[in-house]
């Protein structure tokens, strides 16, 4: 029977060391029967990103394949970039399968929420795509909080024990959550995006729960893809985000990083109060329209994206849209951060690399009053 990388679930190899699943012949045939690829090992004890392989199809049949031994789907979602966290082909399974969702990332929040604002908040918006979940469990992978909760209430619905799939796209935290649900460092943990190659199954000690750790989906409109691994991880939070609040003239122009462009349009004297959330890692900078145009693209101002990605960035089809957004709503650039509107409305031009999505919702950060 071939063996399996305990990290990330490919099947290993001796023979090319190009190839995923490289392990030495010496470790390969060796006594140790928790055995890691190279790839899995240089990542989890050196944090050397080496490329995957695989195509985004490639992780969808390998989720489609874990489906069939599943009774229980188990999402993780990060609060943070929750439209990120969103991926057709996980929204067709929760339509159709009982769910438990996961809301990790809940220290990263900036404004302080009561776990239950954001069971209700996300409860509400899963309900816009047709998702009904059995329950809700909001987490933090970072500081332990909630893990407990997850186990009781699977133990709740499944008390003779259950096959669960948890799945989610890249970067959510599912490795994360699996290894401190079974109290073993064993799913590879990285901020790289694919780390996962094959559905691993592991069962939560002295129970007959078992999880299917699945490969993280890669979701198509996310900012943080459109840029290098360097850049990538700048983007995804690893602390409490940035906030800025800004009330200004029309006309004047705000950039994300050199990656979005946004100019208030709003006519009246009434200025618009909004404020933009994204990771520390990327630049805001207010200008003028002139100015604008001359430090777009000037890495040593704005990043992302940084000066070695910056050529391949530019090759992007970029749009402009004006878009109104209302009180008490939110604008989202998918993977990189989003905008709350306080006072509204706000009217702004938005100028941004096609490939990137933008979503216009209900705000999760509720403008106080």
């Amino acid at each position: 029977m071939a063996k399996k990388c305990i990290g990330c679930g490919i099947e290993l190899q001796s023979e090319n060391s190009s190839r995923n699943g490289y392990l030495p012949e010496n470790v390969l045939n060796g006594e140790n029967k928790e055995l890691l690829c190279q790839r899995c090992f240089k990542i989890k004890n050196y944090g050397q990103y080496i490329p995957v392989r695989m195509t985004r199809e490639d992780y969808r049949d390998e989720v489609r394949k874990s489906i069939e031994s599943a009774k229980v789907a188990i999402p993780v979602f990060d609060i943070i970039d929750f439209e990120g966290s969103f991926d057709d082909e996980i929204l067709d399974i929760l339509r159709e399968m009982d769910s438990i969702i996961v809301i990790n990332k809940l220290d990263l929040i900036p404004d302080e929420k009561h776990p239950s604002e954001v069971a209700n908040w996300v409860k509400e918006r899963l309900a816009e795509e047709g998702v009904a979940p059995l329950d809700i469990a909001i987490v933090s992978t970072k500081n332990g909080y909630g893990i407990n909760g997850i186990f009781k209430k699977i133990k709740h619905f499944y008390p003779e024990g259950v096959t669960a799939l948890v799945l989610g796209v890249t970067n959510v935290g599912k490795s994360s959550i699996i290894n401190k649900l079974v109290g073993a460092k064993r799913s590879t943990v990285s901020k790289f995006p694919g780390t996962t190659l094959k559905s691993i199954e592991v069962k939560i000690p002295y129970t007959n729960i078992t999880l299917i750790d699945t490969p993280g989906l890669i979701p198509e409109g996310r900012f943080s893809d459109l840029v290098c691994q360097e850049c990538n991880q700048k983007i995804i939070p690893a602390n409490e985000i940035s906030r800025k609040t800004y009330k200004i003239d029309k006309d004047r122009v705000i950039l994300l990083g050199g990656m979005i462009k946004l100019v208030n349009k709003t006519e009246g004297d009434l200025k618009p109060i909004f404020s933009l959330y994204a990771s520390k890692g990327v630049t805001f900078h207010e200008t003028n329209l002139e100015r604008a145009e001359e430090i777009l693209g000037n890495t040593a101002l704005l990043n992302p994206p940084c000066e070695k990605c910056i050529d391949e960035y530019n090759k992007n089809n970029i749009i402009t849209e004006t878009l109104t957004i209302e009180t008490g709503e939110e604008l989202v650039f998918k993977g990189l951060g989003w905008l709350s509107v306080k006072r509204g409305p706000l009217t702004v031009e938005v100028t941004y690399p096609e490939a990137g999505e933008l979503i216009v919702r209900n705000a999760f950060i509720k403008p106080k009053r």
